[in-house]
Parts: C-alpha cells; sequence; structure tokens
C-alpha cells in the first residue's frame, strides 16, 4: 500500500506553525534578543572581513617613529610608557 506523506504538523513542534503569533512576552522578548545578537555577529564579521582584505587603509599615514619627542632613534628608555 502507498503509505501518504506526513502531515506538517506531525513533524514539526506544537506552535512552530503558528510562527511569534503564540509566544508568550519572554519569549518574545529572547527571540529579539537573538536576532539582535545576530544582526551584531554580522556587522562584526563584515568589519572583520573589511579588515583582512585591506588592512592598511584604516593606519594613520604617519608611524609612531615621526613622534620622538626629543629621544633618538633605537633609543626606547621607557619612552612608551
Amino acid at each position: 500500500w502507498p503509505v501518504p506523506p506526513p502531515s506538517p504538523s506531525l513533524l514539526s513542534p506544537p506552535g512552530a506553525l503558528a510562527g511569534t503569533a503564540g509566544m508568550d512576552a519572554e519569549q518574545k522578548t529572547v527571540f529579539a534578543f537573538v536576532i539582535f545578537l545576530l544582526v551584531f555577529l554580522v556587522m562584526l564579521m563584515v568589519r572583520c572581513f573589511r579588515i583582512l582584505l585591506d588592512p592598511y587603509s584604516r593606519m594613520p599615514a604617519s608611524s609612531w617613529t615621526d613622534h620622538k619627542e626629543g629621544l633618538e632613534r633605537g633609543q626606547f628608555d621607557y619612552a612608551l610608557v
């Protein structure tokens, strides 16, 4: 005998077909927080990939050796403290 395919209500947990309509306030808060975290993660990933693709675009034109403040080059003596 041919077996009919199972209906979607048998495969999914109860309340899954209703979407966000059956959620209480706590579940909606957690859902919004998770969405916020995912958006934040995507923003960080985009920023990291942009830095990896062009790492020198964010650096200033001058280097730390331009601002010696009286010290000669190669003479550190805790100048970076």
